[in-house]
């Protein structure tokens, strides 16, 4: 009979206990607001932006790791957390080190990356290693990409670059890019297209020796 009342004691002190339980976590979580946590325009994937949510409490110093990310701001609007994170300028992607290259020289893994991101990157770097962006390309690409329709791009003995023409010619730029160069491209190349019957490359490696080539 004592074994009885003592299982019958052990039955409803374990019923109390779990009332008791589930009362207080009711009450926790009805006074605790869920915190919704949303990623504004986000290009990065929804891996690091899980590490990102898990790093929460000290995001500034765990985005300093990551060079390739410009700025962020964070909002809280009652329940909810909203995060914008700011990328870098981009330069091209590099299918065989698996890189997106920035305006800065920054690199990062493609996987921290969305595919509607890298699909956007048009133009391709094909060097072995990531490319370098030296002064020169970086004060002239712009005007570079203006007279050129270029889909690839590559580094040549760390010093100079080839440009991949979208119809395959490629054209290879001497070490320095200055206004020299520009100057001559931009009155000339109209002719060189219309006159000639080159459809391979334009050689412009000895151009401050007054020689091209072309094929």
């Amino acid at each position: 009979m004592r074994l009885r009342y003592r299982e019958v004691a052990i039955f409803i002190l374990s019923i109390i206990s779990l009332a008791i339980f589930f009362y207080y976590t009711i009450i926790y979580l009805t006074k605790k607001p869920f915190e919704i946590i949303n990623f504004i325009d986000s290009s990065i994937n929804k891996d690091f932006e899980v590490e990102i949510t898990n790093n929460l409490n000290d995001i500034n110093n765990y985005l300093k790791e990551y060079l390739f990310i410009d700025n962020h701001l964070i909002k809280q609007i009652d329940n909810e957390i909203h995060i914008q994170i700011n990328l870098k300028k981009s330069f091209a992607l590099n299918n065989l080190t698996k890189e997106v290259i920035f305006f800065d020289n920054t690199t990062a893994p493609i996987k921290y990356f969305k595919t509607s991101y890298l699909d956007k990157i048009k133009l391709i770097d094909i060097s072995k290693n990531s490319i370098y962006i030296n002064n020169y390309l970086y004060d002239n690409y712009k005007i570079l990409s203006s007279l050129f329709d270029i889909d690839q791009i590559e580094y040549i003995d760390d010093r100079r670059y080839n440009l991949v023409l979208s119809d395959g010619k490629v054209v290879m730029l001497p070490r320095v890019i200055d206004s020299n160069l520009l100057n001559f491209i931009k009155n000339n190349i109209d002719i060189i297209d219309k006159s000639t019957n080159y459809n391979q490359f334009l050689d412009l490696r000895n151009f401050y020796n007054k020689t091209i080539r072309l094929k």
